[in-house]
């Protein structure tokens, strides 16, 4: 039994949870209803794998793929620029009226589009190689004489060589003393020179005008005269 109610009771009081009002002595549900058995959450995927229910079920006829296109093809600019190029166009004006009459011939052709429920894949080319190309193999002659050992062993000798003369190159040379750790410790150090100076402006002004600057001046020129004389 439900509280009384003032004022106009419409249907939208029943449907609306703000004007719903709770039984006396009970609580206002909050929640929705379960859905039935029959409820899939999410999106259904129905397989296809080929078995016995799909077989008893549907009866799967492959369509079609070599239809007509409904839409005129586009031309191929590709190939109507570069036949005009041969041709000697090179005007805008050319161009546009060589595109207008051989429009026509050159038309891309387009891949029938699959159909549904199957992947759309990119036409392979024939002239890549997808990964890595495999070495040619080698022939049982230069496996068996053990080639790659001896041309391996000749490179480490010849690079072990012309470091060794390297070496001996820096070590031996004409007119000049190796430095060694004695030798560095019991040089004279270097002379200390200072960085050029620079004549840097007062940091401080402490007169009033430049009149007062060159009257210090003679004064502190002649109190050295006077100085010097005694």
């Amino acid at each position: 039994m439900s509280s009384p109610r003032l004022g106009v009771t419409r249907d939208s009081m029943l449907t609306n949870p703000l004007h719903i009002k709770a039984s006396l002595g009970r609580s206002v549900s909050r929640g929705f209803s379960v859905p039935g058995p029959d409820f899939t959450y999410g999106m259904s995927n129905e397989s296809t794998d080929g078995g016995v229910a799909e077989v008893l079920s549907s009866w799967l006829v492959q369509r079609r793929s070599d239809f007509a296109p409904s839409q005129p093809l586009p031309p191929d600019f590709l190939s109507l620029n570069r036949d005009a190029v041969r041709y000697g166009i090179v005007t805008s004006k050319e161009l546009s009226q060589y595109r207008a009459q051989m429009g026509g011939a050159y038309s891309q052709g387009h891949a029938p589009t699959p159909p549904r429920g199957r992947s759309s894949r990119c036409p392979a080319v024939p002239d890549i190689t997808f990964g890595v190309t495999t070495k040619k193999s080698d022939p049982f002659s230069v496996l068996l004489s053990h080639q790659y050992g001896r041309s391996w062993l000749d490179e480490q000798m010849k690079n072990s060589r012309n470091q060794t003369s390297n070496q001996q190159q820096k070590r031996f040379k004409a007119g000049c003393i190796p430095d060694r750790r004695s030798r560095e410790l019991t040089a004279s150090p270097l002379r200390y020179t200072l960085p050029p100076l620079t004549q840097v402006a007062p940091a401080l002004n402490t007169f009033r005008d430049p009149e007062a600057r060159q009257r210090a001046l003679r004064s502190l020129q002649a109190f050295r005269v006077h100085s010097d004389e005694e």
